[in-house]
C-alpha cells in the first residue's frame, strides 16, 4: 500500500516499503470522501470526516494513507 505524505509545498504518495522501520501504517488508512470522489460533495474538506485528497494523490480502493509527521 501506499502512503500519502503531506509537505505544505505539495504532496506526494511513496510506497509503503519505503517505510524504513517497517511498522504497520494501515491505522493511517484513510477512507476517501464518496461524495468528493464524483465532485459531489457540498462539505468543506475541514467539515467532512473523510478524506479530500488533491487531484494528484492516488485513491486505492477508496482509500489513501496519510503521513503520521503531516497529523502530528
Amino acid at each position: 500500500m501506499a502512503q500519502l505524505v503531506h509537505n505544505p509545498a505539495q504532496m506526494v504518495i511513496v510506497p509503503a516499503t519505503a517505510n524504513p522501520n517497517g511498522k504497520d501504517s494501515r491505522w493511517l488508512t484513510l477512507e476517501v470522501c464518496r461524495e468528493f470522489q464524483r465532485s459531489k460533495c457540498s462539505r468543506s474538506d475541514n467539515e467532512c470526516k473523510f478524506a479530500h485528497p488533491p487531484p494528484h494523490v492516488e485513491v486505492q480502493n477508496g482509500r489513501v494513507v496519510a503521513c503520521f509527521d503531516s497529523i502530528k
